[in-house]
């Protein structure tokens, strides 16, 4: 179940009406009887998705570090309270994406491995990139994930495709990440943080982050022993084709020198999980 408390929900002027960052701890109820690919039946597609969620805990150190190096400059306690639930979000993500990666290792994936390597490499880019750029990189980041879960509800026929299990899971997180898709951007903004470092460090997270996410999915394909038959390849290609035109599109906004985060209409899906049954 997605348990709400003891976490205090944010609520600010500066979200949508019925929207707040409410951090929830995610409990796994049928992990075991996730199978091994797990979206669309399709190994290739399967491991891509497994590989960001590889990239996920230590993004999301990533991420909330570079939100600390300036949450001491924020005055506002509406904004103070934001950042609070944003980095609480995050560090629930990192718990519940570990466990989910583990589960990994039951088929013959070396866990230990790829994690050691994505840790490895965020912190390296960590220590030595500038403050400003890593929050401007982690500004993008949010813009990704966000375009993500802005798709996982919009292509109800994509999500069908997905596992029960997983497809709660992926939910669960991609709630949150609309949420708090405002966030990092409100508090780069805040700092001083203009357009031109805005685009300069989203080409900088693309470029660095390419490598690792190709490496570790090619990795992990590699050495599957499952066969990959054209017939895969082509269902793979058809539906990377069918997420990605959107989200491309959506990308694409963030160029814009007046783009904001909550320019999209994501609460309208915020508030159609609110009433389900999965928010629980």
């Amino acid at each position: 179940m997605v348990m709400r408390e003891p976490f205090p929900a944010a609520h600010s002027s500066r979200l949508p009406e019925g929207v707040s960052i409410q951090p929830r701890q995610f409990e796994f109820r049928e992990l075991e009887q996730v199978p091994q690919y797990w979206f669309a039946g399709n190994p290739i597609i399967t491991h891509v998705e497994n590989a960001f969620s590889i990239l996920i805990p230590p993004g999301e150190r990533f991420f909330i570090r570079s939100v600390r190096a300036y949450e001491d400059r924020v005055g506002d306690p509406e904004e103070q309270a934001l950042i609070r639930a944003f980095i609480q979000q995050e560090g629930l993500h990192t718990r519940a994406h570990n466990e989910f990666n583990r589960s990994f290792a039951r088929f013959g994936v070396d866990v230990e491995r790829e994690v050691a390597y994505a840790d490895a490499y965020i912190t390296w880019l960590g220590s030595w990139l500038p403050k400003k750029v890593q929050l401007g990189m982690t500004v993008f980041l949010e813009h990704l994930t966000a375009t993500g879960a802005h798709m996982l509800f919009a292509k109800p026929e994509i999500a069908a495709l997905m596992h029960l299990e997983a497809l709660r899971f992926w939910r669960w997180h991609a709630v949150e990440e609309l949420e708090h898709k405002a966030v990092a951007f409100d508090l780069f903004r805040s700092v001083g943080g203009g357009y031109l470092l805005r685009i300069f460090s989203a080409i900088a997270a693309l470029l660095l982050l390419a490598r690792p996410f190709d490496k570790i999915a090619r990795r992990m394909l590699k050495n599957d022993p499952t066969e990959i038959t054209p017939e895969i390849r082509e269902r793979a290609r058809e539906l990377n084709r069918e997420m990605m035109g959107p989200q491309l599109r959506m990308i694409a906004r963030y160029f814009r020198p007046g783009f904001h985060p909550w320019q999209g209409e994501d609460e309208k899906y915020l508030e159609g999980w609110y009433d389900s049954a999965e928010a629980t």
